[in-house]
């Protein structure tokens, strides 16, 4: 028997032990029913075409014997769904993979200005567990070092495409991101999207774990490039190869003490004892700030900016769950927004300040964090509103601003980063994000009443031009209001990979002519409140010195100032740290001024001077 063969009847022996061939019409109602009841994307391969499409179930008849999809993305699948095309679909719910048999559209009809097709139900369904696929995210204080080897040239490769044995050569090295016993995200400095590509292989790569005795050696392959929005960092999405039994084990551990980290950080590091793993020898680069101990209690529990980044990593850890159809890990939320509430009471403007800076990394997660905040401070600010001092309640928004994006999690990665104007089809698909958001909360035990607001309300509209249930004036709820000035004013102020973030001034100017779709008074108290030269902004002075906003006084008027800039003379100086007023130069603020004007960025704020 060849070794092809062999190969053959033990992936088809592992099938049947894994999973469960369903033919029952019942059983196969009750999983496409699933897919419907939870919005799940379905992945769709047509016969003899390359590419893959995407779909959603929004009805199964039992009687009948057919499900409906909605419109296919990208569109010119509809050429294929009207032709009859053959097509075998499938779909990951709750840790498993659903896959069905070849089946074609009998049917199309317009719904809301979009194509929708009846499908018979499949002769079967393959429901395969797939728990074991859990991606574990590691938490962006915690070092995962990670070292790749050369990439195999394919004469490298033995003929049933294994990777030849080599001496290695380590050629790059980077940080573990996630991991998961199949494979792992790997992030690693400087634009690489040149020289490393799809589908590369390579000779092997080593994780190396913080405890600096731990290592695993293994093979990979590349199956997903992209860059970071601010495209310092290229990540890889790669899947191991050539997996022993021993390997398996060894993965499987380390994802398992990966989640009970992530437990025990979001429990404020009480727990359990550290894991042995994950624990850097004193003194190491890689020794963890984590780290529990009497000596850490007496300081504080975490310093404002580890505050900051726990709280935009438990944001991407629910997108990236949602994502793998795990679930979700909702106590992380909970514990980033009692810490982001203490150190906002703490240390209010370079809190804010963290989130007026971004990265670039990850858009939604940080967006995120900064409503949360905004939400929260211009509640707190609110004197007539007695909900001020009530820190449930102040806790609650900032949960409800985590959240009120993880939707986005589930809509197509091509419409989320798309750089033009979506289509009218692609909009429909994008305002899905939030009813989906909505329905995960609604699933959340102990998930509170104003996080389920503002997913939907948010994104209404005061002239009903909104979306999802197009409400008008009054029946927007003020925290609905709030909520849509704070998430647009923060979406323009922030850079994307294909625009630069608008000034705080303009963005402002732009919210007041919004007068019919946003609630002026929600827009005056956020000027109010955040000020007109807010943390973060740009301003100059009359000697012609540019600096970044650092912090405010009680009159919401700019403090301190970190000068970069003297736009007189067309040329940057080292930075200095200034409080206004201090001296002739700098006693009188004349203005807003454009980053992007001076090639400028607010970054600088977080470099030590």
């Amino acid at each position: 028997m060849s070794r092809i063969e062999t190969a053959e009847k033990k992936t088809s022996a592992d099938k049947s032990a894994k999973g469960q061939l369903i033919r029952s019409t019942e059983g196969i109602y009750r999983l496409l029913k699933r897919l419907e009841g939870k919005h799940t994307p379905v992945k769709i391969n047509f016969q003899s075409v390359a590419d893959s499409y995407t779909s959603m179930v929004i009805g199964v008849n039992f009687k009948e014997g057919y499900f409906l999809l909605d419109e296919v993305t990208p569109k010119w699948g509809d050429d294929l769904m009207k032709r009859a095309t053959p097509f075998r679909f499938d779909s990951f719910h709750d840790g498993c993979k659903i896959s069905g048999s070849e089946v074609r559209a009998e049917g199309r009809a317009i719904k809301d200005g979009s194509p929708i097709y009846k499908i018979p139900f499949p002769e079967s369904l393959f429901f395969l567990q797939r728990r074991q696929h859990f991606r574990a995210s590691i938490r962006s204080s915690l070092l995962i070092r990670m070292r790749l080897g050369k990439i195999v040239p394919p004469e490298k490769l033995d003929e049933f495409g294994q990777i030849i044995p080599q001496q290695t050569t380590w050629q790059y090295e980077g940080r573990l991101r996630d991991l998961s016993a199949h494979g792992c995200q790997v992030e690693l400095n400087g634009d690489l999207s040149d020289r490393i590509r799809n589908a590369d292989r390579f000779e092997g790569c080593l994780i190396l774990f913080p405890n600096q005795k731990t290592s695993i050696e293994l093979n990979l392959i590349v199956r997903h490039v992209g860059l970071t929005e601010d495209q310092q960092t290229t990540q890889l999405g790669c899947e191991f190869q050539d997996l022993s039994s021993a390997l398996d084990q060894q993965l499987s551990f380390a994802v398992a003490e990966l989640q009970r980290d992530q437990a025990r950080v979001a429990a404020g590091n009480t727990g359990g004892q550290a894991s042995e793993l994950l624990t850097a020898p004193e003194g190491s680069e890689e020794a963890a700030p984590a780290a529990s101990g009497t000596a850490r209690k007496k300081k504080a529990v975490l310093s404002t900016e580890a505050i900051h980044a726990n709280a935009v990593e438990a944001v991407t850890s629910l997108i990236n769950e949602l994502r793998e159809k795990q679930p979700l890990s909702i106590k992380l939320i909970w514990a980033a927004a009692r810490q982001l509430l203490e150190a906002l009471e703490s240390d209010h403007d370079q809190l804010l300040l963290l989130s007026r800076v971004r990265t670039g990394k990850d858009y939604i997660a940080e967006h995120s964090v900064s409503v949360a905040l905004l939400l929260a401070d211009q509640t707190a600010f609110d004197r007539k509103n007695p909900k001020h001092q009530d820190k449930s309640h102040l806790s609650n928004l900032i949960f409800a601003g985590l959240c009120h994006d993880l939707g986005k999690g589930l809509i197509p990665e091509r419409i989320i980063s798309k750089q033009g104007e979506l289509t009218p089809q692609e909009a429909k698909v994008m305002q899905k994000h939030s009813l989906l958001t909505r329905e995960i909360l609604s699933r959340q035990q102990g998930a509170p009443e104003v996080a389920l607001t503002l997913a939907t309300q948010n994104c209404e509209r005061l002239d009903g031009s909104g979306f999802p249930e197009k409400l008008k004036g009054f029946g927007i709820s003020p925290l609905g209001k709030l909520g849509a000035v704070i998430d647009v004013f923060d979406a323009m102020t922030s850079d994307r990979t294909y625009r630069r973030g608008i000034p705080p001034a303009l963005a402002y100017k732009r919210l007041l002519g919004m007068k019919e779709q946003l609630d002026l008074a929600s827009v005056q108290l956020l000027i109010k409140n955040q000020g007109i030269f807010p943390i973060g902004s740009l301003v100059s002075f009359a000697n012609g010195d540019l600096g970044f906003v650092q912090s405010l006084d009680d009159d919401r008027m700019p403090q301190k100032v970190r000068l970069v800039y003297n736009k007189n003379q067309s040329a940057p100086f080292s930075p200095k740290d200034i409080q206004v007023g201090e001296a002739e130069d700098w006693s009188k603020i004349t203005g807003p001024e454009d980053p992007g004007r001076y090639q400028l960025s607010n970054r600088v704020l977080l470099e030590a001077i």
